[in-house]
C-alpha cells in the first residue's frame, strides 16, 4: 500500500510540479490546518525543488506549491503564518545520537571547559565536600586530548579528595588518591579492550581507555538514580535537540534494560520530543558472546516494531576504539606524533601501535549473523580503516550465507578511508555508512594526535563515498551541537584549527542537506513518511532565519533556527544558533 501511494505521489509530483496533490493529500474542497507561505520552500525531494508555500493538515502535507494556487484551501479557521522569505525545509533527521538516564556520563557534577580553568573549578569544588569525598567531572573535548592533566598534576590541585575527569565517555584521568582506591598499580593488566596510560617505570599515569575505564567506575560512588529521575533526564536530553530543527533522532546503542525508561519517556511526552528510532547495544567483546547471544533472543521483537514516535532499530555493535583515545584500529600502526601530553605516555607504542580490538572478527559474525536471521537490521561501529575491512568482510559473509533485500544494514563512521576494494565492495553490498561530517572540524586534535599525511586529509571522508553511489546519513555522534554545523563541516572542511582537511572529500550545501533529511530516513525505512516535504509525508519541518543554498558557506553553522514543526506543531520558537565558537587549539 505505501509503495502505491508513493508512485501516486510521484505521479502527481511529474504533473503538477506546483500543486502537489498526491493519493494521501486532503481532497480539494477540505481547508488545511495551517497555510506556511511566503517562504522559501527547500523541498529536498528528487528534483530539489524550490517554492514558497505548504499547507498541513492533520499533522501531514497536505499540498505544496505557490501560493497563488494554493490559497483557496485556507477556511476561516486555518492558521495563515507568513515566513517573512525566510527558509523552510524539512525537519533535520540526526541519524546518530547519545543519551542516557543520567544526567551527565559517570556521574559527573562539573565541567571544565578549557585547561586553564582546571586549577580554579576543581579547588572550588574541593572546597565545596570534605576531604575524602570524590570530585568527577568532564573536560571539554578538543582540549583535553593534548592537554589531559596525569596524577601528579591532579594531586597538586586537590591532594586530598580522589579526583576522575572525563574526556568524553571514553577516556578519564584520575590522581593518586583515585588510582588507589581503583587498585591500580604497575601490575595491574590492561584489558583487551583499552589501555592503561604508564610512565616509563610501568606505574600507571591515571589516564585509562575504554574497556580500562572499569578499573575506576566500578569504584566511583554511584548515587542512587529513581525511575522519575531518570525519565526526567531523558526528557531533557531530547528536547534539547528541538531548537537544533531536528525532529527525528536515530538513538544509536541503547541497553535492553533502557528500553522501559524510554518507551515511559514516549507515552508520558512523546509529543512533545523528536520521534526516536532506538538501537540496540550489544557486547559479545571478548568473552561475551554467548551473553550478547541471550540478549539478543530474549527480545523477542525486531527492527521496525513500535509507531510513529518510538520504534526499534538496528542491532549496535563497536569493532574497534575511537578517536577521542584515540585507539581505533588501523591497517598500519599509528604515526611517530601519537601522544596523549608532551610527556608522551605511549612513546614506546611508535611504530607498532595499530588501535584496539573490541570486539574480534569471529564474535562480531557469530552475533551479527543471528541477528540478521532474526530480521534484525545490523549498525556495525567502524572508525578506522582495519575495523572496517574486518566488518564489510563479516557482513559480506553475512549476506552471502543468507542473503536479504533492503537489509539496510551500515557501518557507523568509517572515519579512515579504507582501501579502494572495501569501499566498492560497500557500494556492491549496499551497506549505508552512517557517518558524522563534524568530526573533521570537532575531533581534529584527535586525529592530530594519531595519523597523518594522506591519513590525515582523507579521514571522515565525503566525497569518496557519494562518488562510488554509497548511501550516507548525518548525524552528531551526541557531540553538543546540531545539523547546521555538520552541514557546514561537511562543505567546508574545516578543522577546530582553522585548517581546512582534504578539500577534495567536501560535498556540496545540497548534499548535505539531503544528508542530514533523508539520508538518515532511508537508513531507519522511513523514506515514505520523513526526510523531504512532499504530499502525504508527516509535517515535520525546520525554518531557518537565512537561505542555506544562498549564504557564504562559512556562515552555515551560524544560520538561526526558528521554528522546529513536529506532525504539523510548533515545539520551538525562537531563534537559536549553536554556540560552536570555542577557543581554537593550536596546531
Amino acid at each position: 500500500m505505501d509503495k502505491l501511494l508513493c508512485k501516486a505521489t510521484r505521479v502527481a509530483l511529474a504533473l503538477t510540479p506546483f500543486m502537489l496533490f498526491g493519493a494521501t493529500a486532503a481532497p480539494p474542497e477540505s481547508t488545511a490546518d495551517t497555510l506556511y507561505h511566503n517562504a522559501r520552500v527547500i523541498t529536498v525531494n528528487d528534483q530539489f525543488d524550490i517554492t514558497d508555500t505548504v499547507a498541513i493538515k492533520d499533522g501531514r502535507i497536505m499540498a505544496v506549491g505557490r501560493y497563488d494556487q494554493l490559497r483557496e484551501l485556507a477556511g476561516d479557521d486555518t492558521r495563515q503564518i507568513d515566513l517573512q522569505g525566510k527558509s523552510l525545509l524539512p525537519g533535520f533527521y540526526d541519524g546518530h545520537i547519545h543519551v542516557g538516564t543520567g544526567p551527565r556520563p559517570f556521574g559527573a557534577t562539573f565541567n571544565v571547559p578549557t585547561p586553564d580553568q582546571l586549577t580554579e573549578i576543581l579547588a572550588q569544588e574541593a572546597a565545596q565536600v570534605p576531604a575524602g569525598d570524590w570530585l568527577v567531572g568532564m573536560m571539554n573535548r578538543p582540549h583535553c586530548h593534548m592537554q589531559m592533566p596525569n596524577r601528579r598534576e591532579l594531586d597538586a590541585i586537590v591532594p586530598d579528595h580522589p579526583v576522575m575527569l572525563a574526556c568524553g565517555v571514553l577516556k578519564l584521568t584520575l590522581n593518586s588518591r583515585a588510582i588507589e582506591l581503583a587498585g591500580l598499580n604497575k601490575d595491574t593488566p590492561d584489558p583487551e579492550d583499552g589501555l592503561i596510560v604508564r610512565d616509563e617505570q610501568g606505574e600507571p599515569q591515571g589516564v585509562l581507555t575504554m574497556g580500562a575505564r572499569r578499573y575506576a567506575t566500578r569504584v566511583i560512588p554511584k548515587p542512587a538514580l529513581s525511575d522519575d529521575s531518570a525519565r526526567e533526564n531523558l526528557r531533557a536530553q531530547l528536547a534539547k535537540f528541538l531548537p537544533m530543527g531536528v525532529t527525528s533522532v536515530n538513538i544509536a546503542g541503547v541497553r535492553p534494560s533502557e528500553l522501559r525508561l524510554i518507551q515511559d519517556v514516549y507515552q508520558r511526552w512523546g509529543d512533545e520530543l523528536p520521534r526516536a528510532t532506538l538501537q540496540i547495544f550489544l557486547f559479545p567483546g571478548y568473552d561475551e558472546v554467548d551473553t550478547s547471544l541471550a540478549e539478543l533472543e530474549g527480545l523477542g521483537f525486531r527492527t521496525g516494531i513500535g509507531d510513529d514516535r518510538l520504534k526499534l532499530g538496528a542491532i549496535k555493535m563497536s569493532m574497534d576504539g575511537a578517536i577521542a583515545v584515540p585507539d581505533f584500529r588501523t591497517l598500519k600502526p599509528y604515526d611517530g606524533q601519537v601522544r596523549f601530553d608532551e610527556r608522551g605516555p605511549w612513546e614506546n607504542r611508535k611504530g607498532d601501535f595499530d588501535g584496539v580490538t573490541v570486539i574480534p572478527k569471529d564474535s562480531l559474525y557469530r552475533v551479527a549473523s543471528r541477528a540478521h536471521e532474526l530480521g534484525w537490521q545490523l549498525g556495525i561501529h567502524t572508525i578506522g580503516d582495519a575495523a572496517v575491512v574486518e566488518a564489510v568482510e563479516v557482513l559480506e559473509r553475512v549476506l552471502r550465507e543468507r542473503p536479504r533485500e533492503d537489509h539496510r544494514h551500515h557501518l557507523h563512521h568509517l572515519t579512515i578511508r579504507p582501501p579502494e576494494e572495501t569501499l566498492a565492495k560497500i557500494a556492491e553490498l549496499d551497506l549505508i555508512v552512517d557517518t558524522q561530517p563534524n568530526y573533521t572540524y570537532y575531533n581534529n586534535a584527535f586525529m592530530l594526535a594519531a595519523v597523518s599525511g594522506n591519513r590525515l586529509e582523507r579521514q571522515n571522508p565525503q566525497r569518496s563515498l557519494l562518488e562510488r553511489g554509497i548511501r550516507i546519513a548525518y548525524g552528531s555522534d551526541g557531540l553538543p551541537h546540531g545539523p547546521l554545523l555538520g552541514i557546514w563541516a561537511a562543505v567546508n572542511r574545516l578543522g577546530h584549527d582553522g585548517k581546512v582537511y582534504g578539500a577534495e572529500e567536501a560535498i556540496s550545501v545540497e548534499e548535505a542537506i539531503r544528508a542530514y533529511t533523508r539520508g538518515p530516513a532511508y537508513l531507519t525505512f522511513d523514506e515514505q513518511e520523513r526526510g523531504s516535504i512532499e504530499v502525504g509525508k508527516v509535517a515535520d519541518l525546520v525554518v531557518l532565519a537565512e537561505d542555506p543554498l544562498s549564504v557564504d558557506p562559512l556562515r552555515l553553522r551560524d544560520l538561526a533556527v526558528e521554528r522546529t514543526i513536529i506532525a504539523g506543531r510548533e515545539l520551538f520558537q525562537g531563534s537559536h544558533v549553536e554556540p560552536y565558537h570555542q577557543r581554537p587549539l593550536a596546531p
